[in-house]
């Protein structure tokens, strides 16, 4: 797991070939006043999900992790709260479909790392990082827009 600015998304472009793509289509400003929904980059290799609305309490989420892809999530607008914790040691509530890309945890026994992710701030989750995406903060839920970014392993 990353959490930094998107001033310093160079650094993490070496980390894989399709980074840098990510990170240079969420720098363009056409691009952030797409509408909410799937947008293709790279065909399946690489696309961003663009997405508005509001937090919620942690409590009524649930973990998730991806075999397939590395998600990107960038906050562009409002805020929010990402929870982290290893995949290691967690129970599967929802485990993945046969041809699909998400499965669902119970709740840690330990407290996970929150991230407070601010506009313009990204996290990084590769497929043995649990993550909880669009919690509120401490001054409770708050509107906001996100992309995420789905970059292919392979």
């Amino acid at each position: 797991m990353i959490h930094d600015q998107l001033v310093n998304a160079v650094r993490y472009q070496p980390l894989h070939p399709r980074f840098a793509a990510a990170f240079a289509w969420v720098t363009d400003p056409a691009n952030r006043a797409r509408p909410d929904g799937r947008h293709v980059i790279q065909g399946e290799a690489l696309f961003a999900i663009l997405d508005s609305g509001h937090t919620g309490p942690a409590a009524t989420k649930r973990f998730e992790s991806h075999r397939r892809y590395i998600d990107i999530q960038v906050n562009l607008r409002g805020g929010e709260v990402m929870e982290w914790t290893p995949l290691t040691g967690l129970t599967v509530s929802d485990d993945f479909a046969v041809d699909g890309d998400i499965a669902f945890y119970h709740a840690p026994t330990h407290a996970p790392t929150r991230l407070h992710v601010r506009p313009d701030e990204f996290a990084i989750f590769w497929p043995e990082d649990a993550h909880k995406p669009c919690c509120d903060g401490s001054h409770g839920p708050t509107e906001f827009r996100k992309v995420v970014f789905k970059v292919e392993l392979t």
